[in-house]
């Protein structure tokens, strides 16, 4: 008497229904533990006042590399060491990069560097052993007014830069007026 064997259970007998759950805990749990998000960071320096150590010629002045025309204008200094060119923010801002786009007369040593009155300067990011093109810099700190000071040239010609974008967050606190270099 042989006894008909019945057939073997499914194996993945309601394996799915454990593991969607599994899954929903895990993507609940991340979305608890995920950082708050950020205000994205604001373009500060477009258009604002800008001044600088010296220019190449009237067609180069410092206001050219803050008015967003990427290729079309640029400033450009005297051909000699060191040199600069900042910009007004025109209130104290929490800064998070710069971006320099550089013409072929690039800086091979450089400093960002901030200030609260346009005097008293802190460097934020030193550059050595610069290669032209566009420096995408992170930097951390605070100042009204924000400037490159070149202190290595790459050529014989002065710096030169199409465009130097500064972006961060104003935070509203009032900066000291001041004009120094």
């Amino acid at each position: 008497m042989f006894k008909a064997a019945s057939p073997p259970a499914p194996a993945h007998r309601r394996v799915g229904v454990p593991l969607l759950a599994l899954c929903a805990l895990v993507a609940s749990t991340l979305t608890l533990v995920a950082p708050p998000a950020q205000a994205a960071d604001t373009l500060l320096s477009q258009g604002k006042p800008a001044t600088a150590s010296s220019q190449e010629g009237d067609g180069y002045a410092a206001s050219a590399a803050f008015d967003g025309n990427l290729t079309g204008t640029r400033w450009a200094s005297q051909w000699s060491d060191p040199q600069w060119v900042r910009v007004d923010l025109g209130q104290r801002s929490n800064l998070s990069r710069t971006v320099l786009t550089w013409e072929g007369a690039y800086g091979r040593s450089y400093q960002i560097q901030a200030s609260d009155n346009g005097t008293d300067w802190r460097t934020l990011k030193t550059v050595t052993g610069g290669d032209g093109g566009t420096d995408d810099l992170a930097v951390s700190g605070s100042g009204r007014y924000v400037r490159m000071l070149g202190t290595e040239r790459s050529t014989g010609y002065g710096y030169s830069l199409w465009e130097f974008q500064v972006y961060g967050n104003a935070d509203g606190s009032p900066a000291l007026k001041g004009t120094g270099s």
